[in-house]
């Protein structure tokens, strides 16, 4: 079947304003069926736009010798389309473990890394990368599941600083029917097969299963991410504007700001407007967490006993005669420990020496979701996504529960093991830094720890099938 493809990638290009005649452009190429189809694409408007093209790739260090032949069959790809290629190897596994990163997450850093590096090295002004349409979608299905606002359900944006992604309105069964029309090769990955991980198992399970009700469900998710994500410039644009209103004084370590402009506003223009001003003093790509926004919130509705709060990265928020400030302060050195204080049933605390948030909620029944294969683990979470939890057996535990910092002989069994380690111990396993030990909260009741944030959590704790009722104990870092 004969599919062009370049029509429609031209289309984006345009919308978006991805790419304009006589730029460099980098391109990530994995081997991939997608990669190779945006660079095949890029290199038939090579001479029309005069781009000058260069070829990036990461070999991750995890698949052996197939990752030497990807390696391998892109310096061959380049070599064919007289394109130089720029390769890497790096040990994504032992960089992972030495950066407290998940794999994923470092071969991320590691690859844009890559990419802007060589940018710099050959004056490009873009980035090109093979995300397409089911990525997209993919995206999207994964925010919403772990829940996100409008910026997350937007997925992917087209363009951001450098990177531009001219294949998100194509689906792959499109990059692959030009691909066979072109007779180009590419090179498939065994471990997108595998359902061990979220986003596979939400291509290979979840979106099958919801494409029996609608069969158009990837190119409608799609049009979503498009539509949620020019919302979100048009929200991003006003709160530029009403932040710029808002302002009274501005400096490098804080920010003052208009109540009675901020308390007139749109709940959501509001949020926006905070997030923009932390954004400004903290010095943070990412805003704020929606639990910090939601604080704000109390506070401008007076239903916060204080007048002031702290926000993440030590960030502190006064209201002062119809001001609103933010103001960095110093912040707290690691090493410092945490002062005790107790945990509510049903209710959160807010851990400000660590900037995380502590939420304790009662089930009604015991349910065996933790059971399944598919579920993340907590260590897994907390790495992503700064997200721990624990169920435990209600009645195992002596309440009141309270955190603080370990102390000298503390001691626990972690689930599944066979007996009780030195606190000292597990940390050293976990490779733990020193100056970081004493800022992880550790949750005990009357019997002792019953949880390590982000670590463990205590064998006699664990849920059985005799559990009448569950206490499942949250944790979110607000950084």
């Amino acid at each position: 079947m004969k599919l062009d493809i370049l029509p429609s990638i031209l289309q984006t290009v345009e919308r978006y304003d991805m790419l304009r005649p006589g730029e460099g452009v980098v391109v990530g190429v994995s081997g991939g069926i997608d990669s190779v189809a945006l660079l095949h694409a890029l290199w038939r408007l090579r001479d029309s736009w005069d781009l000058g093209l260069y070829i990036a790739h990461l070999n991750h260090g995890i698949r052996g010798e197939a990752a030497d032949g990807d390696a391998q069959f892109v310096k061959e790809f380049g070599a064919k389309l007289e394109i130089p290629v720029y390769s890497e190897v790096l040990d994504i596994p032992a960089r992972a473990e030495a950066l407290g990163l998940t794999e994923e997450e470092a071969g991320r850093e590691a690859r844009y890394g890559l990419y802007e590096r060589i940018a710099d090295q050959m004056g490009a002004t873009r980035i090109a990368v093979g995300h397409h349409g089911d990525d997209q979608a993919e995206t999207v299905l994964m925010n919403l599941i772990r829940g996100a606002g409008l910026r997350g359900l937007a997925g992917m944006p087209p363009v951001r600083g450098k990177i531009i992604r001219p294949l998100l309105d194509l689906q792959k069964w499109q990059l692959e029917a030009y691909c066979r029309w072109q007779k180009l090769p590419w090179r498939e990955d065994a471990t997108n097969l595998s359902i061990a991980y979220r986003r596979n198992y939400i291509r290979w399970e979840i979106v099958p299963r919801l494409a029996r009700l609608n069969p158009g469900v990837m190119r409608n998710m799609m049009h979503t991410a498009t539509t949620l994500h020019e919302d979100w410039q048009l929200l991003e644009q006003l709160a530029k504007d009403h932040y710029q209103k808002a302002l009274l004084e501005h400096s490098s370590v804080s920010v003052a700001l208009s109540l009675p402009i901020l308390r007139a506003l749109p709940v959501a223009l509001r949020k926006r407007v905070v997030d923009r001003a932390y954004v400004e003093v903290s010095g943070s790509y990412q805003g704020l967490p929606g639990a910090s926004l939601e604080q704000m919130e109390m506070l401008f509705a007076k239903e916060a006993e204080a007048k002031a709060l702290t926000l993440p990265k030590s960030i502190d928020v006064y209201l002062q005669d119809q001001v609103l400030i933010l103001t960095q302060r110093v912040k707290i050195k690691q090493g410092t420990s945490l002062s005790q204080r107790g945990l509510s049933l049903d209710g959160s605390t807010l851990i400000e020496e660590a900037n995380m948030i502590v939420h304790l909620e009662l089930l009604d029944e015991a349910t065996h979701w933790w059971k399944e294969a598919t579920m993340p683990q907590p260590k897994d979470l907390w790495q992503e996504q700064g997200l721990w939890w624990a169920d435990m057996d209600l009645d195992s535990l002596q309440l009141p529960l309270y955190v603080r910092s370990r102390l000298p002989g503390d001691r626990m069994q972690p689930l599944g093991m066979g007996g009780s380690k030195k606190l000292q111990d597990l940390f050293v396993d976990e490779k733990i830094p020193k100056a970081s030990r004493g800022q992880i909260p550790c949750i005990l009741d009357g019997k002792g720890i019953i949880a390590v944030v982000g670590l463990h959590q205590a064998h006699r704790s664990r849920v059985t099938e005799a559990t009448a009722q569950v206490l499942r104990i949250t944790v979110q870092k607000l950084l």
